[in-house]
């Protein structure tokens, strides 16, 4: 259990002893590091519900809260919160718990081992990625790590996109305008050429479109010419993609699956929601799915020509997931511009009886770049390798200015690139529109990746020279500023495994980058104030080195579930 758990705990037995009753208790963090660690409203609640005064009745829980070495003080402040103070001796328990777990700390059994299975990134086949790949790429890869350290059994799967009419688009192109020799020399480049040119033609000929369909539908029904372009496509597709996950660092999938995966699935489930009337017929034969809501349009399971859209194969897909391994939940990390589609999607599989509403998307903004419209339609999409290589340059040239003389500056510029381009992103609340900002991104002040990783070596060059150098024993200290820096520290190291479960159960790690980038703030704030390797006594001396290993121990911790990685030196 977490000091958060344990205090609520405490006070829901209470509770129960003073009212006999139960009642669900909220605990929250206060405002004010002076009001304690930890504040309940629960009297306030209770007063509404008893009519009687929240003072008294917190007074009354207060009185039968039995002594312990968790909490050192309980104070009932304003209308009736009752605040907790955690006890120096069970904050220093835990920070020792830092050092003995080390990278281990901060993992826990939330998860009870269920299964949750992370979707994310699902480019489209033939296509490169682009920067708007990111965010699902980023966000959902993040999910995927904290749900999988506070315990739950994690499967992580693209989805990509290797199937649909875009194929008998680029199919039409190839065998039209494309060559072999140039295709090969650079094939992702080449296709999504291919793509761009079939469109600029079909907005002057519509009947390309009519074309397209036609080689798709050869496509489905087996045509060995299609089947094998398509092969080749999505295989030099993939290996372009997989260059750039690379590069990206920490990303990783269990399965790689695509729609095509499903193409022998989906008869099962299309005759099944014809049979239950899921399905009803139509404009011309097409099948679709109606809706009680009059704000939703049907959605088109079949076209009329008895071909598959990816909702067919999204259906397919989710009934898979849900019969083949049993999941608690499967979360679809897509952005909310498809939200209206996966309501749909989901009352649809409510009509059938393999669905317990597993699935959930967790929706995000879009990224903007100044006023750059990212489609590949048009093909002015702005290439993912391109928008990380800009950002190990902007990093190498900034360490070139702050440390000309450190070693191994391309190694050091790709780390805080790379982690500046993913933490700009996490760092943010996913339900907005994310701005990319390279001077925010790549600064050493505010909350970015830079200001963590240079704290982290800031740590760590503190331990380093502890090796070589001895307290000269001649430190003039104020112990009062000391002791209230690293209380407000040894205070901060906790709330990592609680921020860990809130970030999962909500889903947003950017409840996780807001508590590092708070413990760091607090970190600087002791490593100015305090001496650490001239302290007056030796004991203190180990002591402070503790507190300083610890908190590097938790950055590392917390930046590695971000994919952010750290340096020694900087």
């Amino acid at each position: 259990m977490t000091i958060k758990e344990q205090v609520k705990s405490i006070l829901e037995k209470a509770v129960s002893k003073t009212l006999k009753r139960n009642e669900p208790i909220d605990m929250a963090y206060p405002a004010d590091i002076s009001h304690g660690d930890y504040a309940a409203n629960i009297a306030m609640k209770l007063g509404k519900i008893m009519q009687k005064n929240p003072r008294e009745i917190a007074a009354q829980i207060v009185k039968n809260i039995p002594k312990n070495t968790l909490i050192s003080k309980i104070e009932i402040a304003g209308p009736g919160f009752i605040n907790f103070f955690i006890s120096e001796k069970a904050l220093k328990s835990e920070m020792l718990k830092v050092l003995k777990e080390k990278a281990k700390y901060g993992k826990c059994n939330e998860g009870k081992k269920k299964k949750v299975i992370v979707e994310y990134s699902a480019p489209n086949i033939a296509k490169p990625l682009g920067v708007h790949h990111l965010l699902s790429t980023v966000i959902g890869q993040t999910i995927n790590n904290i749900l999988g350290c506070i315990g739950y059994k994690t499967i992580s799967i693209n989805h990509i996109g290797d199937w649909g009419t875009q194929f008998g688009k680029l199919i039409y192109a190839y065998k039209k305008w494309g060559k072999k020799e140039i295709l090969e020399k650079d094939p992702i480049n080449e296709m999504l050429k291919l793509y761009v040119k079939f469109h600029d033609e079909a907005e002057k000929d519509p009947k390309l479109e009519d074309f397209a369909r036609k080689e798709f539908k050869d496509f489905e029904e087996g045509d060995k010419e299609n089947r094998k372009l398509w092969k080749w496509f999505v295989a030099e597709s993939l290996k372009d993609i997989n260059k750039t996950y690379k590069k990206l660092s920490g990303i990783k999938f269990d399965f790689t699956l695509g729609e095509s995966f499903y193409e022998d699935k989906m008869a099962d489930i299309l005759a099944e929601g014809k049979k239950k009337k899921i399905f009803v017929e139509g404009d011309e034969g097409s099948y679709i799915a109606k809706f009680e809501d009059e704000n939703m349009s049907p959605l088109v399971i079949q076209k009329k020509d008895g071909a598959t859209l990816y909702s067919t194969r999204d259906i397919t897909t989710l009934h898979y997931r849900i019969n083949h391994w049993h999941p608690e939940k499967i979360v679809y990390v897509v952005d909310m511009a498809q939200n209206m589609y996966f309501k749909q999607l989901f009352d649809v599989a409510k009509r059938f009886s393999w669905y317990k509403n597993e699935a959930v998307h967790v929706s995000f903004g879009r990224m903007r770049m100044a006023d750059m419209q990212m489609s590949t339609r048009k093909g002015n999409i702005i290439l993912l390798d391109k928008v990380l290589e800009e950002a190990i340059k902007r990093a190498r040239k900034i360490i070139e200015e702050k440390s000309p003389n450190l070693k191994n500056k391309d190694a050091v510029a790709e780390i805080v690139g790379i982690g500046s381009v993913k933490y700009n992103i996490l760092s943010q609340n996913r339900t907005t529109d994310i701005v990319f900002d390279w001077d925010k991104m790549l600064s050493l002040e505010g909350n970015s990746a830079p200001y963590m990783q240079y704290t982290y070596a800031r740590a760590r060059s503190i331990l380093r020279k502890a090796k070589m150098a001895k307290s000269s024993g001649k430190t003039v200290e104020d112990k009062a500023e000391i002791l209230e820096k690293t209380s407000q520290l040894l205070r901060t190291i906790p709330k990592f495994k609680e921020e860990l479960i809130y970030s999962a159960r909500e889903y947003k790690p950017n409840l996780l980058c807001q508590y590092l980038y708070e413990l760091a703030q607090k970190f600087n704030s002791f490593y100015n104030s305090v001496p650490v390797l001239t302290a007056k006594e030796p004991k203190d001396r180990l002591f402070r080195l503790k507190v300083v290993e610890s908190v590097s121990q938790i950055l590392q911790n917390g930046l590695d579930l971000l994919g952010v990685a750290v340096v020694e030196e900087m």
